[in-house]
């Protein structure tokens, strides 16, 4: 993906084959001198029966480490399905390349065991 600098753009971080999945807590790397976070959202797939989703985020600027947790409410059971967990919105800070990992990656059934997750690896060119 080739983004202008200056310019926001959107990531969806994207769940497939998910099976009661109640909460997904991750990490997303990135290159802080190109990329800056602007934005967390929901993006729908935990959220797809009506339910209101918590997300937590916390973003360290200097190591480029965007630790985020998105969960169901409480006694709501799990989601099975495919979709956006979370959407983030990056801004093209300065010419170079960067890529956007998930570094730590996981999801939680609603009694809190750890479901087997696989990461994967995007890369954004700013111009």
């Amino acid at each position: 993906m080739t983004q202008p600098a200056g310019s926001t753009f959107a990531v969806n971080v994207l769940l497939t084959g998910a099976q009661n999945v109640y909460s997904v807590p991750l990490q997303v790397s990135y290159d802080p001198k190109v990329l800056q976070v602007v934005n967390v959202s929901n993006g729908g797939l935990l959220s797809q029966d009506g339910q209101a989703v918590a997300l937590v985020h916390r973003d360290d600027e200097q190591s480029g480490a965007l630790q985020i947790t998105a969960t169901r409410p409480p006694g709501s059971a799990g989601i099975s399905g495919q979709g956006a967990v979370v959407t983030l919105t990056f801004m093209a800070k300065a010419s170079g390349q960067s890529t956007l990992t998930i570094s730590k990656g996981g999801a939680k059934d609603p009694s809190m065991q750890s479901l087997p997750v696989s990461g994967a690896v995007a890369t954004v060119t700013v111009q």
